[in-house]
Formats: C-alpha cells, structure tokens, sequence
C-alpha cells in the first residue's frame, strides 16, 4: 500500500513538473523583462 502511494505521488510529480517547471520559467522571464523594462523607462 505504501510503494502504491509513493509510486503515485512519484508518478504525478514526473508528469506534472515538466510543464509547470517551463511555465513557470517563462513566466518569470517575461514578468523580468517587462519589470525591466517598466523600471529602465520609469526611473530616468
């Protein structure tokens, strides 16, 4: 019952990280350029 749970959860984690894992890479690459941004035509 335990290996069944953990072979579960190891399987969920496998499958579901590797799309989270890039959205949310490029979702903070274009949050960081956009606040770059922002920040570069705002302070001066």
């Amino acid at each position: 019952m335990g290996s069944e749970e953990s072979l579960d959860t190891k399987g969920a984690l496998v499958s579901l990280p590797k799309h989270s894992y890039w959205f949310d890479f490029w979702l903070f690459v274009m949050f960081d350029i956009a606040f770059f941004l922002v920040m570069y035509f705002i302070v001066p």
